[in-house]
């Protein structure tokens, strides 16, 4: 079908240095992998396993107490090492130590034409029982889907507008057969449009002549790439409505997984941060461990993150990537105060306003530490996040809202249709140094509760 362009204004991109160089690097099998439940929201976890158990990849590891239907599979084959607990014996990780010899659950292969018959029934149970339903997101809330219920609509994310962020064209070329027969499997499921979103500059063929899907062209600066931008602009979501979202990454496993009957543990993530020895692509598996992808050993003063800059998680060297992740950045820690910082030009400082001279004169990268320049503060009202969220959002007044636990407030002043990674900007530049990122989150988790209820 033809394509739609949207031309983003507000947002803004941080130019930061340490992008990875555009070539994959095939990584052996790490020693050990991980399988993260907090990663998989809406789904209260059951361990199927126990330490020492032998598993193949694509045994199921943990299901849902609640939907034991949703499930979720170990990546690869090895032997359960270890299953770490946090406060109240809550499941944080299962880690396998992975096998010499990888075995995997098989099953049956479905030629181009065969994919065609297939009925919503029947991808459904397959996605279900191979512990790959998981790959698909849904909205509000960011969770797990329940299957019986079919989306409004269905995102492919085929872009990615945050700081460092990897190209979503390296990542899909040669995936291009996998690619489409991974939309046909998610066709299936939804009786309306499957959108695929892509940016003005992609020049992947695997997106461009992708067909019996919607091709909405996005251009701008970030939040440009996220899916809230993407739904806002498409097909906005109304009372009691989902919309179900996948990254085109993941739909290139699922149409793996059909093409070939094996279950697809590889995933391609860029290394990136300018204290990462080496930036590059590495195609390596679900669930990698940090040091695995990284060429150097621990530092104290450098900060490992899974993710990128603005919504990434802390995990530390000896940390893993988590499922959704597709990027991993390594920036130097900071924390030192600078004496009488406030009087200086701040030449060589990034800013978002004219606070610094380098606002006049912005360097094409910047290099950015994880102090927080100052302290905390009241909120004070004014216009920088009304240029930073593309949404149709008043976001002081949403903040309120959820600090009051005014939950028909919040839902009324759009709630339900945002992600906390909409307001990463937000937090970033906030003059207050508000955690917005930090309220949206626990309001839309306290809101979660209260539709569960």
């Amino acid at each position: 079908m033809m394509p739609g362009t949207f031309h983003i204004k507000k947002g803004r991109d941080i130019p930061l240095k340490g992008a990875a160089e555009k070539k994959i690097i095939d990584l052996p099998l790490p020693r050990t992998v991980a399988v993260q439940p907090p990663d998989f929201k809406g789904i209260r976890p059951r361990l199927c396993v126990r330490e020492g158990d032998i598993v193949e990849a694509g045994t199921i590891v943990f299901r849902d107490k609640d939907n034991p239907v949703l499930q979720v599979a170990a990546p690869v084959a090895g032997t359960v090492q270890a299953i770490q607990r946090g406060p109240k014996r809550v499941l944080e990780a299962v880690i396998i130590n992975v096998a010499q010899k990888q075995h995997a659950r098989k099953g049956k292969k479905a030629s181009k034409t065969a994919l065609d018959r297939l009925t919503s029934d029947e991808v459904i149970h397959l996605l279900l029982k191979t512990g790959l339903w998981p790959l698909i997101r849904q909205r509000p809330f960011s969770c797990v889907p329940p299957p019986n219920k079919k989306p409004k609509n269905i995102f492919i994310k085929a872009m990615n507008t945050e700081p460092l962020a990897p190209d979503m064209d390296l990542i899909l070329d040669e995936k291009q057969s996998e690619f489409y027969a991974g939309l046909k499997v998610l066709a299936k499921l939804c009786d309306n449009t499957l959108h695929v979103c892509l940016s003005t500059a992609s020049q992947s063929k695997a997106l461009l002549e992708a067909e019996d899907v919607v091709l909405s062209k996005f251009s701008g600066p970030h939040p440009a790439g996220n899916v809230s931008t993407h739904i806002h602009h498409l097909a906005p979501l109304g009372k009691g409505e989902t919309a179900w979202y996948v990254d085109a990454q993941d739909v290139a496993r699922i149409g793996s997984f059909f093409l070939t009957g094996q279950f697809p543990h590889e995933k391609v993530i860029a290394v990136t941060g300018e204290q990462a020895s080496k930036c590059y692509y590495a195609r390596t598996t679900v669930g990698a461990p940090m040091k695995a992808l990284l060429e150097q050993e621990d530092a104290l003063d450098v900060r490992y993150l899974s993710g990128n800059v603005l919504t990434g998680q802390d995990v530390g060297y000896e940390g893993y990537v988590h499922f959704y992740d597709t990027q991993v950045t390594v920036l130097p820690l900071g924390g030192e105060r600078e004496l009488l910082g406030w009087l200086r030009w701040g030449k060589n400082k990034f800013t978002f306003s004219k606070t610094f001279a380098s606002a006049f004169d912005a360097p094409k990268k910047v290099s950015l530490d994880t102090a927080l320049q100052g302290g905390l503060r009241a909120i004070v009202q004014n216009n920088v996040y009304d240029h930073l969220v593309p949404l149709d959002i008043m976001v002081y007044f949403l903040i309120r809202a959820i600090l009051v636990r005014d939950w028909e407030e919040a839902e009324a002043l759009g709630l339900l249709e945002c992600d906390p990674e909409d307001f990463a900007l937000c937090s970033f530049a906030c003059p207050s140094k508000t955690d917005v990122v930090g309220i949206i989150r626990q309001g839309l988790e306290d809101l979660s509760r209260e539709h569960a209820a």
